[in-house]
């Protein structure tokens, strides 16, 4: 098992199921627990069906039984965390807190989710590459689409009462996802180049840093950067 990248502390707490288990989907539930621990453990790295039904304590028959396929199996796990994110992002939408407040509750608690979740962007990553259409627009219903409504709300606001500058929310999503992103992606480069370690103290620091960065490219007075010349 590859645990050198492995969080330091333990997995955490999945967001509840959306209902009362019964049946087959009790079942469902401990295979997604234990898929959740292993690919805690090993910070997104790849686990096998055996492992994951040996944690769960069920039979291997049961992944096909419960999700139709390994990849069925992590689908749901990807968005059951996503949808727990999503339901925090419309919470934050709604607590009345001022543009600048929000936006950077907001960054710091999505880079805390990444090494709470440390396989969600390799998972992610790998159905938005492959491009099925049932599984890209659950993700757009669980998260992309309220993180969307949430930045372009709040940058209205901002731009009402702080004076920031006009931004597109659809640019400002990708822009922040993938700087908040992309130290989890590129930890081989964080340790083996620089000698840091990709622990919950450096995750402060990143967490910190990104949202001073945000902040900072909202206002009015950053940097334009006009078209290239032609």
């Amino acid at each position: 098992m590859n645990t050198r990248h492995a969080p330091p502390e333990g997995p955490p707490t999945l967001p509840p199921p959306p209902g009362e288990l019964r049946g087959a989907a009790v079942t469902g539930e401990r295979l997604l627990q234990a898929a959740h621990e292993l690919l805690y453990e090993h910070f997104g790295g790849p686990v096998s069906v055996s492992e994951i039904c040996e944690r769960a304590g069920v039979n291997v028959a049961m992944v096909r039984y419960c999700f139709g396929s390994k990849d069925g199996l992590l689908d749901a796990l990807v968005e059951r965390v996503m949808g727990g994110l999503g339901a925090a992002t419309k919470r934050l939408g709604s607590s009345g807190r001022s543009p600048a407040d929000m936006l950077q509750a907001h960054v710091m608690a999505m880079i805390r989710n990444y090494l709470r979740y440390p396989y969600v962007n390799v998972l992610m990553n790998s159905r938005l590459l492959a491009a099925d259409q049932p599984s890209v627009e659950r993700m757009s219903v669980a998260f992309a689409r309220p993180a969307r409504e949430l930045y372009a709300e709040i940058l209205a606001r901002g731009r009402e009462e702080l004076g920031w500058r006009e931004i597109d929310p659809t640019m400002f999503f990708f822009s922040l996802i993938g700087m908040c992103e992309f130290v989890f992606a590129g930890r081989a480069w964080l340790q083996e180049s620089f000698g840091e370690e990709l622990d919950s103290a450096l995750v402060e620091r990143f967490a910190q840093h990104t949202a001073q960065f945000v902040l900072g490219g909202v206002q009015e007075r950053a940097a334009q950067v006009s078209g290239p010349e032609r």
